[in-house]
């Protein structure tokens, strides 16, 4: 296994490249090798002789991008590896070739060419490749689960949820072009992890949205909620936008948002939350414009003025308040709605 990293730029996360070859081992070895330095997060037991796999891996600091390349396999993750290595993330995996079947929570689920389905590193599964194709091409993405939590939404009914070939494809032609681009750099800038997790949310709110009832006022409401915390760095978002991503009339996404006050203020709210949690974290002390840019603001200043008059303090005065370990010294404003509370607001 192979590893190079760069120093951090402006603007972009440091990208780590990360290979591993069977072809570098004796045969008889390559399996346990693999195991050893790529797959200790569970039991691997190969399907075809003799054991081949390529792997190429990108890491940064919110995602982790992994092409893989290999024979059929068994992916065995049980509750005796998650009590002892205690990862917990979440990984979106894509069939691009063959198809595979699992069982999740002691539930079955299959994934064919094409589709996308997750795994919650905190809870045991079964996957297992089907056998119709000696190499299988599986692209997958790790994400840390407060990350995933900010952009996906509610994870426990993530487990082995599939989004099928249709709904998948943006996604999947985003990364698969991704799969050619990131060899060729070492950082991982914010546009690209931005579109990546904008593209994977959308796919799963189009997916969750398929066979429900429209009807359900909470349902919309995450729904509603998760397209825009995906879409906060656009400064264009409207209510219309946002009706027709979630496939409602824009009449029913403002009664379901009257409980906060409404759809505008509701975005609004969710910028500024977002800039505060960021200029809470000192050891990321991004530039003003940066973050005005990030969240959808249209310039640093109108994020100053929008930003003192709902927390009393501008962003600088704000960060400047936070001792070098990010505590605050003194409360600052007030919060608004998120969507951990939706259930409640949307009634």
């Amino acid at each position: 296994m192979h590893a190079t990293a760069e120093d951090q730029q402006d603007g972009a996360f440091p990208l780590r490249r990360v290979t591993f070859s069977s072809r570098d081992y004796p045969s008889e070895d390559a399996a346990g090798v693999y195991q050893l330095l790529f797959a200790s997060s569970a039991l691997v037991t190969p399907l075809h002789a003799p054991f081949h796999v390529e792997v190429t891996s990108f890491w940064s600091e919110h995602m982790r991008f992994h092409f893989l390349e290999g024979v059929p396999f068994v992916f065995h993750r049980p509750a005796q590896k998650i009590g002892y290595d205690g990862l917990d993330a979440i990984v979106v995996q894509h069939v691009e070739t063959g198809s595979i079947v699992g069982q999740f929570d002691g539930r079955e689920v299959r994934a064919d060419a094409g589709s996308l389905y997750i795994i919650d590193f905190s809870r045991p599964v079964i996957i297992r490749d089907t056998t119709a194709l000696p190499l299988q091409k599986r692209n997958f993405v790790g994400l840390p689960r407060a990350f995933a939590k900010r952009w996906l939404g509610p994870l426990d009914r993530l487990h082995g949820f599939v989004v099928p070939p249709e709904i998948a494809g943006a996604y999947t032609d985003h990364l698969l072009r991704l799969r050619e681009r990131l060899p060729h750099r070492n950082t991982l800038d914010v546009a690209t992890l931005t579109t990546t997790v904008t593209l994977l949310a959308r796919a799963i709110t189009q997916a969750s949205g398929h066979g429900t009832s429209r009807s359900d006022p909470a349902l919309l409401f995450r729904k509603a909620c998760l397209y825009i915390d995906t879409a906060l760095g656009n400064p264009d978002l409207s209510a219309a936008e946002i009706a027709r991503a979630i496939g409602a009339s824009r009449t029913r996404l403002f009664s379901v948002f009257q409980g906060v006050g409404g759809v505008e203020r509701y975005i609004r709210a969710t910028r500024l939350q977002r800039v505060r949690a960021a200029l809470g974290e000192p050891a990321q002390a991004h530039p003003i414009a940066a973050l005005a840019d990030a969240f959808g603001f249209r310039s640093a200043g109108q994020l100053s003025r929008m930003f003192r008059q709902h927390y009393g303090l501008t962003p600088t005065q704000f960060r400047a308040d936070a001792d070098p370990g990010g505590v605050r010294r003194r409360a600052a404003g007030h919060e608004s709605a998120t969507c951990e509370n939706e259930d409640r607001l949307a009634r």
